[in-house]
């Protein structure tokens, strides 16, 4: 409350902040800081993926990584799957509108985020959830925080777990108890909670539970366990016989956070333990290589900092990435060793993480701030193929060309708005030392006819980012800052390239590396091969119509610049040169045709009032050269019709200027020759 205004109350709680005004008999809800506090993390296959999770009060949600529209990833880009403090929330390979999710207390749900239709499947419907009672005479155990898992091997195969594992395989119609009690089962630790004033059974302290359910994706049937008190269990027969792990230094009842199942080597996995509850603030982390007949501790390395979660790279088996309370940390040699993954990302708890196969994208859930991705991380899975290289150039993805939806509704200043990967082709690489001047890069299409170069002066040693936005190189730029202001089109425009595989070419300390590029076309739109060459040849006609626009502006404001310095000369210079002053008259009448003929070619600037005024060649040309680059179609035939008009009206104003040059310019220069000449550049095309 405000102390200097009572009615003026800010109040804040697991769904962000809200200020009143009145005493909170209205409130205005404050959205632009992400503050959610996601508990479970999974991503699907979907293009662009989404991502899906539980937050701390507030529910199971799912969202795209990429919005595709231009104002970037904003509320309404999430759906809510079910209520409640949400966990986990798996989707249905291949039918990712189904939806696996849960809230506290192991209350599971079938969702289908189309229509919204909620099933709730629990494998026992007995005092479920919050249950407000002790757990030591119930016939389950469900924690809190209760595991989902699909089956890596058959979408239709779900498990789920209390004290002991749960199978089914007609979406959740039917269970099968697929293992005895997996825990400790020790009874002192499920009596009731609270006092004699009050009980305190939410279902946060359920205890004696399975925590982490991972099928391998290498064997099927072969699935491992870990449960609140200490157990990691193993069965390679789909739970007929369970194994319990003896695992050194493992701390007595740790919490075992997680278990991450291979997918290199059917044999290998990874478990973390987070033992802070028993004032416990060490890392924990084990791997097995073997079946769990013998494990490593992987953590060492790591600061004093409970572990939530460890999972291995798809691509390379010696990554790991660990989530820890204080950020996440990366291992390039199986956990020997550790580096901390700063860049953006703030040090809260990293409570699950996951690599997005296809993408190759870091993906990140917080207990605080949002889920966070690091696009394609191929640097770092390949990060080991650098040694003793001056400049090494990973492989790069495949870059789409997404068609972004532009028109959407005013956000204002109070709506959070993530941001959407960054458009184009990641070129990622390794320098060993900074680089001694910009590192280049060409960009050259399938035959080697060069479509890009690029430049970058921020590049330091280790591995670096460009991103090329998959266009062509800019029409040549009009020189003057006033004219570049001038109206629509007034600066360089850079079309798109079409889909289809380019080299790139990066010099640097002296070494130059390549990488091939693949540019795919949204796989939303169906445009063939044939529209996007005829679109492809219609802005490029029309770039370099722009371009030659372009020079003779420049050439004609040259002229007239040259012009009026002759006028001062001949005016310094006066009888001492020769000079007949009458030639004051043509060149006063030589400014006066060029700027005829600039207002034939371009709309002034201000205060001219810009797009007041009609259209000239050069707003003509930018303006059909954005309408067919904006559009993932071959060009209308009017498009077509008028891109030829265009390039007559071009030719024809070059020539229009030649001739003032032949009648205006050509005569004054033989009348001053003891003094400098007015000298117009070519009217040659650079080299674009």
């Amino acid at each position: 409350i405000d102390p200097r205004n009572s009615n003026r109350v800010l109040s804040g709680d697991d769904g962000g902040f809200r200020i009143s005004y009145d005493g909170f008999k209205t409130f205005d809800a404050i959205n632009n800081v992400e503050l959610s506090q996601f508990y479970q993390l999974w991503v699907d296959d979907r293009d662009p993926y989404y991502l899906y999770g539980g937050l701390q009060d507030n529910g199971t949600w799912t969202g795209p990584s990429n919005s595709l529209h231009n104002v970037g990833i904003i509320k309404r880009d999430w759906i809510q799957i079910a209520g409640g403090d949400g966990y986990y929330a798996v989707p249905v390979p291949g039918h990712e509108n189904e939806v696996f999710a849960n809230l506290q207390g192991g209350v599971i749900f079938h969702v289908d985020t189309k229509t919204g239709n909620t099933r709730t499947i629990h494998p026992y419907p007995n005092k479920i959830g919050s249950a407000g009672d002790g757990m030591e005479f119930h016939k389950y155990r469900f924690n809190w925080d209760s595991p989902i898992h699909i089956s890596p091997h058959d979408g239709n195969t779900v498990y789920t777990a209390g004290n002991v594992l749960f199978k089914s395989i007609d979406k959740g119609y039917s269970w099968e108890e697929i293992s005895s009690d997996l825990t400790t089962n020790d009874k002192s630790k499920q009596k009731s909670s609270g006092g004699e004033i009050y009980q305190d059974n939410t279902a946060a302290e359920f205890h004696c539970t399975i925590l982490t359910i991972a099928e391998s994706p290498v064997k099927k049937d072969l699935i491992w366990c870990g449960t609140d008190d200490g157990n990691v269990q193993l069965t390679q027969d789909g739970g007929k016989t369970w194994a319990k792990m003896v695992i050194p230094g493992f701390p007595a009842f740790g919490w075992v956070s997680k278990i991450h199942a291979s997918e290199h080597e059917a044999g290998t996995a990874f478990v973390s333990v987070d033992n802070h509850r028993l004032d416990d603030y060490k890392a924990h982390a084990y791997m097995t290589t073997d079946f769990g007949k013998t494990w490593t501790t992987i953590s060492n390395g790591l600061p004093e900092d409970w572990v939530y979660v460890v999972r291995q790279d798809p691509f390379n088996p010696n990554l790991l990435f660990a989530g820890m309370e204080h950020g996440v940390f990366a291992s390039w040699d199986k956990g020997k060793a550790w580096t901390k993954v700063n860049n953006n990302l703030p040090p809260v708890s990293i409570r699950d993480l996951r690599v997005q196969k296809r993408e190759r994208d870091l993906v990140v859930a917080t207990h605080g701030r949002g889920l966070w991705i690091l696009d394609d991380i191929r640097g770092m899975e390949d990060y080991g193929t650098t040694a003793g290289k001056e400049l090494a150039v990973f492989p790069s993805k495949t870059a789409t060309l997404w068609s972004y939806y532009g028109n959407i509704e005013e956000q204002g200043d109070r709506a959070y708005r993530a941001s959407n990967p960054e458009f184009g082709a990641y070129i990622n690489f390794y320098l060993q030392s900074d680089p001694k001047q910009a590192v280049t890069i060409e960009i050259s299409d399938a035959v080697g006819t060069k479509v890009r170069s690029l430049k970058d002066t921020i590049s330091k040693a280790g591995v670096n980012r460009i991103v090329w936005d998959l266009r062509f190189e800019e029409s040549e730029k009009l020189n003057s800052p006033a004219t570049r202001r001038g109206g629509f089109g007034g600066f360089a425009l850079r079309p798109l390239v079409p889909p289809g595989v380019y080299s790139a070419k990066l010099s640097a300390n002296g070494q130059s590396a390549e990488t091939k590029i693949t540019v795919r076309a949204d796989p939303r739109i169906n445009t063939s091969d044939q529209d996007f060459k005829l679109r492809t040849d219609a802005v490029l006609t029309l770039r370099d119509q722009l371009s030659q626009t372009h020079r003779l502006i420049n050439r004609s404001e040259d002229a007239v610049k040259q012009l009026g310095e002759l006028k001062q000369r001949i005016k310094s210079a006066g009888d001492q040169a020769g000079v007949d002053l009458s030639v004051n008259g043509q060149v006063d009448e030589a400014i006066k045709k060029i700027k005829e003929f600039q207002d034939e070619i371009l709309r002034r600037p201000p205060p001219n009032m810009g797009y007041r005024q009609r259209p000239r060649l050069r707003e003509e040309i930018s303006s059909l050269l954005n309408s067919i680059d904006d559009a993932f179609a071959r060009p209308t035939n009017p498009q077509l019709a008028r891109t030829s008009e265009l390039k007559q009206e071009t030719l024809d104003a070059a020539n229009q200027f030649d001739k003032i040059l032949l009648q205006q310019i050509n005569p004054i220069n033989e009348k001053v020759k003891n003094l400098p000449q007015v000298v117009v550049g070519s009217s040659e095309k650079k080299d674009m």
